[in-house]
């Protein structure tokens, strides 16, 4: 069973839209394209660093009592597993956000 809708209760196409986002408000070929690319990356580059970044801190904490230096050294590592994947991140972000602002 299928229903007619009328012409008044589709919504008008939006003035400008979000990136990779037609003006029907569905993905175009390439938002679908750069968020197939953006996620398969996020799921393999980013996730492992988040979890080498845990296990450096958590082994960091039972080096401690040994070699504070090195336990330091983990630390900083664990830290920047986690900084510089965010900071990328924001970068695109911003990248992105500025590049539908001028559009």
């Amino acid at each position: 069973m299928t229903e007619a809708v009328s012409a008044a209760s589709v919504p008008a196409p939006a003035p400008g839209t979000a990136f990779g986002i037609g003006a029907d408000g569905t993905y175009t070929r390439f938002g679908q394209v750069a968020a197939f690319v953006l996620g398969v990356l996020t799921m393999f580059a980013f996730l492992p660093l988040l979890v080498v970044a845990a296990m450096l801190y958590t082994r960091s904490e039972t080096v401690f009592a040994e070699d504070p230096a090195r336990a330091r050294r983990m630390v900083n590592w664990s830290w920047i597993s986690i900084a510089v994947p965010g900071c990328l991140a924001l970068i695109a972000l911003a990248v992105v956000g500025l590049g539908a602002l001028l559009r």
